[in-house]
């Protein structure tokens, strides 16, 4: 049985259909076609039936796939544990990160992995969480961390860190009116009564924020759209308007004594989160990044930098 006759099944299987699958494996579809066809022959059973809106499993193709499946994901293991015991990593990775982890995460990980992979380049980018999930998909680079990211059959997550998000204000900012705040906290469903400065729709936060205000029943009050953190802080420091972030994003400020956290009530959090897409060829490079990455993210999640749990 060819191993890739049977992924080609897989992947048809998964997708519903030869049309969905070859897109988002990047191939033709006749070539996909042909595989399962071949695979079909050799079995001498019909594994799909086809239809005007794809294809549909038959009691043979059901049978494979629930097999198949673990049985790929055993080899894929065994691939990546095998090139992760080569000789030498040696390639470039292209990682995607957000602004705020970048500033601290990149250096680390990349003194790491010259000082003990010298053949190993790294491309480093820096964008929001919605960039980034595109650039995954299509391929533009192999690893990245986000917050909250969109769960999708064709990427794998992995998450580190539970973070809470505060309400972050200016540091000298006056006492906010009477019935928003409970023992040091302010209330989300009050949130609405706040001129926020948030960043536009792709972003993660900002998802984040209209999800909590719809679940309290109120309108939030963007008075300005940023994408930028350090616009974003600056117009907050100015007094003018509020945000939302985690305490990552705005550590230094707070210790120079310019904005202030304010936990919300109930607590509002976000997920840190690695991800890959499943179809990335796995290489030692790529296995010795991740696992710099896991391991600074660590280090910094024990320097404080993070006010997270693990997730």
């Amino acid at each position: 049985m060819n191993f890739e006759d049977l992924e080609a099944f897989i992947l048809v299987a998964r997708h519903g259909g030869f049309s969905r699958a070859a897109t988002q494996r990047r191939v033709a579809q006749s070539a996909l076609s042909k595989r399962v066809t071949r695979l079909e022959h050799h079995l001498n059973v019909r594994l799909l039936e086809r239809h005007g809106r794809g294809v549909r499993l038959t009691e043979h193709g059901i049978a494979l796939l629930d097999r198949a499946s673990g049985l790929v994901a055993e080899l894929k293991e065994i691939e990546r544990d095998m090139l992760s015991r080569a000789e030498e990593a040696s390639g470039e990775i292209r990682i995607a990160l957000p602004p705020t982890t970048a500033t601290v995460l990149a250096p680390l990980v990349l003194a790491q992995i010259r000082r003990n992979f010298p053949r190993v380049r790294l491309h480093i980018r820096e964008g929001f969480s919605g960039a980034i999930h595109d650039w995954l998909l299509e391929g533009r680079v192999e690893i990245a961390l986000l917050y909250n990211p969109e769960e999708s059959a064709e990427l794998v997550i992995t998450p580190f860190l539970r973070e809470p998000v505060y309400l972050i204000a200016p540091a000298d900012h006056p006492p906010f009116p009477e019935g928003t705040m409970g023992r040091g906290r302010f209330r989300l469903k009050k949130i609405g009564a706040l001129p926020l400065v948030l960043p536009g729709p792709t972003h993660s936060l900002r998802a984040l924020m209209e999800r909590s205000a719809a679940e309290h029943r109120v309108a939030l009050d963007i008075v300005t759209e940023i994408d930028g953190m350090r616009a974003t802080k600056a117009v907050v420091e100015a007094g003018l308007g509020f945000t939302a972030f985690s305490y990552a994003g705005v550590y230094e400020e707070v210790n120079a004594g310019t904005l202030k956290t304010i936990p919300f009530t109930p607590p509002l959090y976000w997920t840190l989160a690695m991800a890959e897409r499943r179809s990335t060829q796995i290489s030692r490079a790529l296995v010795e990044v991740r696992k710099a990455i896991t391991e600074q993210v660590d280090v910094l999640r024990a320097r404080g930098f993070w006010r997270g749990n693990p997730a």
